[in-house]
């Protein structure tokens, strides 16, 4: 009996297969079909950590003009540190040995600066923009 179920499930699955076309994708200019900018090195410290640049947010200004604002990842030989809800549009810069400096980015725009702890990947706020 079970032999049998499966033999009429798998004639079912045949006979379905191939038969409805295909589902067309998105046009090849469409926003959609456009990839996410690769991963990108943007600073190594003196200390070697590197800083990167992943997965990122298109956004718009008030006045119509778009960025693509990119999430930060600390990276050494042996981690990744992803630095959490720190979006930017400029590169970050080493600030103390330890630390960088990033400019949060909300709407193409600098809404804070923050100090960014290397070992950790904590941000602390520096001041407001």
């Amino acid at each position: 009996m079970r032999g049998g179920l499966v033999a009429l499930g798998l004639a079912v699955a045949t006979g379905c297969g191939g038969s409805a076309p295909p589902v067309p994708g998105p046009p090849a200019d469409s926003a959609a079909a456009v990839a996410a900018p690769a991963d990108s090195l943007v600073l190594t410290t003196r200390s070697g950590h590197q800083i990167w640049f992943t997965e990122g947010r298109d956004a718009e200004d008030g006045a119509g003009g778009r960025c693509y604002e990119r999430s930060v990842e600390i990276r050494t030989d042996s981690s990744r540190i992803k630095v959490q809800l720190l979006y930017v549009t400029s590169a970050p810069t080493e600030l103390r040995p330890g630390s960088v400096r990033a400019e949060l980015s909300r709407a193409c725009r600098t809404m804070a600066i923050y100090q960014v702890d290397l070992a950790s990947g904590r941000p602390t706020k520096l001041e407001d923009r």
